[in-house]
């Protein structure tokens, strides 16, 4: 395959074949050719390396489902991309992809249930059909604190999972 010529010569090579005062020898002799076939648009620029197994498409789709739900796991995504597309892709092109469109995983923010006043008015609902003697409550501080959420979450860059 040849090599790509520079723009400036390009450039030199479509304003001689516009102003048709040049025969092809003499345009391809002064542009330091061995020969002019045609010029016309610009081919597009060749890709170094393996051609992508996610298309923007399929990115697309994916980035909306994870600003649905930020917490999902790189296994989940792919039975995700597997359900919607039919298609299997490895953990890293995952990542890279991911990556490429702008998004990376970091810690999510915790929000409290207790700050919805809905669900604040509910439960002392539910506990109005109780007597006090009905009651037990449990300290919850000893408690594994990583079954309950998930730590991390996928985002776009500059903004927290939530």
């Amino acid at each position: 395959m040849a090599p790509r010529l520079p723009q400036a010569k390009l450039e030199m090579i479509e304003d001689m074949v516009s102003s048709k005062s040049l025969t092809v020898s003499q345009m391809a002799k002064a542009a330091e050719c061995t020969t002019i076939f045609a010029v016309s648009e610009r081919a597009p620029p060749t890709r170094i390396g393996r051609r992508r197994s996610i298309t923007p498409s399929m990115l697309e789709a994916l980035c909306d489902h994870l600003l649905v739900e930020p917490g999902l796991y790189i296994d989940e995504m792919v039975v995700f991309l597997w359900d919607e597309f039919r298609i299997q892709v490895t953990n890293s092109s995952l990542k890279r992809a991911l990556a490429s469109a702008g998004w990376s995983k970091k810690v999510a923010k915790q929000r409290a249930k207790e700050q919805n006043a809905d669900l604040r008015d509910f439960y002392l609902h539910n506990l109005s059909d109780f007597q006090s003697y009905q009651l037990v409550y449990v300290d919850e501080s000893g408690c594994d604190k990583r079954i309950g959420f998930r730590r991390t979450g996928w985002s776009p860059l500059g903004v927290s999972p939530l």
